[in-house]
């Protein structure tokens, strides 16, 4: 939450020439409210059904630059169904931004009501077993959306070529 997913997924996704699918913009479309509505009507468990769902349906596309939200990867299905089908990425950011940023929003619901830097706190240590098993991190605490995107594709475009070079290496052996 308050990483840049959504804003560095897009640009990501016109760097790789890849369509892009933000999970909460796929179901505000498909409910017709906010998520901020959803969980206020619905409460959060229903909520991580629907996100569930929608990015089990998501991760068959492929080809595709996914944000989901903070929390849909803490569904053990989700997070498998992304680690098979697709390549999974950490963005985080160093606290003091993290505070920064989240305070220019008022739609977390995770965070409304009372001490934000407590409940962001609790957040982090709550999801950092999870983060701690995405093998690729990037700190875009201090990258503007382009920069991160580009440093994406540069990682991707290195692991690209140490995997060729292992397929080389092995074509050449057989």
């Amino acid at each position: 939450m308050g990483t840049g997913k959504s804003t560095i997924g897009k640009e990501l996704a016109r760097v790789l020439g890849r369509k892009f699918v933000d999970i909460d913009s796929e179901l505000e479309l498909k409910h017709g409210c906010s998520i901020e509505e959803m969980f206020a009507k619905h409460g959060e468990a229903w909520f991580r059904e629907r996100e569930r769902e929608t990015c089990l349906e998501i991760a068959t596309l492929g080809n595709r630059v996914v944000a989901t939200g903070g929390g849909a990867l803490l569904n053990p299905e989700v997070f498998e169904v992304f680690q098979e089908t697709g390549l999974l990425l950490c963005l985080y950011a160093q606290r003091d931004c993290l505070l920064e940023r989240l305070s220019r929003s008022d739609r977390r619901p995770l965070l409304n009501g009372g001490d934000i830097e407590e409940k962001v706190d609790r957040l982090l240590a709550q999801r950092q077993e999870l983060y701690d098993k995405i093998r690729i991190h990037v700190d875009t605490s201090n990258l503007t959306p382009m920069e991160t995107a580009k440093k994406i594709a540069d990682l991707l475009n290195v692991r690209q070529k140490i995997l060729d070079k292992l397929m080389d290496q092995y074509i050449d052996l057989c």
